[in-house]
């Protein structure tokens, strides 16, 4: 047990809450999701635990959009206690859950669409790992990359983490080829378009929530590390998802969000074709003690199922715990 969770858990039932909260109160929040499921053996957080977290924001905060949030700090206007929703990806769950979820206990979000996914053209690639280890009786396997034997029966979470890890580390052309090869040497058919359990938002669903309200940013069109993309790849994955989320929504697009999102995902080069494509700002995946002081780097705090983890992070513990 670390220091800052012996913390916590000393002081919660003490006032710790309240403490931290008011510590921690010109510090927004920004929170990522992804899934939220009715099957409590789906992928992400449940219906009900979103609900509850939901619920929390909607008592002890401030909750706004993201564009919201960005705007009242270029204005010296940032409220206390600011929460800001937002989801990655565009998965069907968001409309069919999330969204109905947070339109009843009326708190806003910002959802970062991969348009390509959105539009049928692909599906997401974590996604694709994750079936053909699912849906394989193969045991033993051994990629090419991959200094390992992966025990797809034994162990199939790891197996995944180490797939999905050494595919951050190749250009997008190599990963696509590697899941070409897992589903071989799985013996797994790879489906088309993406499984029910995998399908995306539609375009129709997308523009009647952001006439209700929904706040929208691109995600990309493939989902790529953008680092491993030439000049024209990075391009076309910027400038068309944004032209493509303008036309879909009748609003403008002016936030990126980056795919993946970890600090060795974008650099100065990535973000200059960011600015050069229209955006005002860039949102990352890992959170920091300043997260809306670059405008190319907006920080944000991932959220599981946790309810400990959820309250550590939007209450103030892990801001405190943060040294930069």
């Amino acid at each position: 047990m670390t220091l800052n969770q012996f913390i916590y858990r000393m002081s919660r039932p003490l006032g710790g809450l309240k403490l931290a909260k008011f510590l921690s109160r010109n510090h927004p929040k920004i929170l990522m999701y992804h899934r939220i499921t009715e099957d409590p053996k789906g992928e992400g957080l449940t219906a009900d635990q979103f609900r509850q977290q939901v619920r929390i924001i909607k008592r002890d905060f401030v909750p706004m959009t993201l564009r919201d949030l960005l705007k009242a700090h270029e204005n010296g206007k940032v409220p206390e206690n600011a929460v800001v929703v937002t989801f990655d990806d565009g998965y069907a769950d968001f409309a069919e859950v999330a969204f109905p979820i947070l339109e009843a206990e009326g708190i806003p979000a910002t959802l970062f669409v991969t348009t390509g996914f959105v539009n049928g053209d692909i599906w997401l690639w974590p996604d694709q790992i994750r079936y053909a280890i699912n849906h394989s009786s193969i045991d033993k396997l051994t990629l090419a990359g991959i200094d390992q034997e992966l025990s797809i029966q034994g162990d199939p979470i790891t197996s995944w983490n180490t797939i999905a890890d050494y595919c951050l580390t190749i250009t997008n052309q190599q990963k696509l080829t590697l899941i070409d090869a897992l589903f071989d040497q799985l013996e797994v058919t790879k489906p088309s378009a993406p499984p029910s359990s995998f399908r995306p938002i539609s375009w129709a669903q997308l523009a009647d929530m952001v006439k209700r309200g929904l706040d929208v940013g691109s995600h990309s069109i493939s989902h790529p590390i953008l680092t491993k993309l030439d000049e024209i790849q990075l391009y076309e994955e910027l400038k068309l998802s944004r032209q493509t989320l303008q036309r879909e929504t009748g609003h403008p697009v002016d936030v990126f969000c980056y795919p993946n999102g970890g600090q060795s995902d974008f650099d100065e080069r990535v973000q200059e074709k960011i600015k050069q494509c229209g955006y005002q700002y860039a949102v990352a995946a890992f959170p920091s003690r300043a997260p809306v002081s670059d405008r190319w780097c907006i920080k944000r705090y991932p959220v599981g199922p946790s309810l400990h983890m959820f309250e550590k992070s939007i209450f103030g513990f892990s801001y405190l715990a943060m040294t930069s």
